[in-house]
């Protein structure tokens, strides 16, 4: 039996009209615990930031984890396959990076390759959505962002490190895939 919850509309662009119980439920724990995880891991880095800039890094964190997760749950997938002008809207204001970039004195051409390799992989999977090979291609493409950014050298702190890692995941292939194939 599927145990579903309404989900208030302020909330409808994270979770959908309604989500399961059980997907809300990892949902919540994953956003929390990754975002404690790194924080704990990495809080030498993040005792350097001035108030203003810990803010921020939270907030995106917390934004960017929970989306990884929100996006694949049936719920935000249903949401979204509904309104498909909302979906190219979601890609569309997804700058992350280049918020990240700017508040914390990262290098911009790191933030910029990122946002832009991400926005056109999301938006080649978005207009594929109909065929079936779009979640392999969105898999070869995540796949391939992660080895460049890897191989590319650049060294960054962890937290900007997994932040730019999980929005290529969030964004690519956790939002622009169909998981479901219902209409929403």
């Amino acid at each position: 039996m599927k145990t579903t919850i309404q989900i208030p509309k302020f909330l409808h662009e994270l979770f959908g009209t309604q989500q399961n119980r059980c997907e809300l439920v990892l949902i919540l724990l994953f956003t929390i615990t990754s975002t404690l995880g790194v924080a704990w891991f990495s809080a030498s880095y993040w005792q350097t930031l001035t108030w203003y800039q810990n803010l921020v890094l939270w907030l995106l964190f917390l934004d960017i984890s929970g989306g990884v997760v929100a996006n694949l749950s049936e719920g935000t997938n249903n949401y979204y396959n509904a309104r498909p002008k909302a979906r190219w809207l979601f890609i569309a204001i997804h700058i992350q990076p280049l918020i990240l970039a700017f508040v914390l004195e990262s290098p911009i051409y790191v933030a910029l390759a990122v946002w832009l390799y991400t926005l056109i992989s999301a938006s080649i999977i978005n207009h594929l959505r109909a065929m079936v090979y779009h979640r392999l291609l969105a898999g070869a493409l995540l796949a391939t962002a992660i080895i460049i950014y890897v191989l590319s050298g650049v060294t960054l702190p962890m937290p900007i490190t997994l932040i730019y890692t999980l929005y290529m995941m969030k964004v690519i292939y956790s939002f622009s895939v169909d998981h479901t194939g219902n209409p929403g």
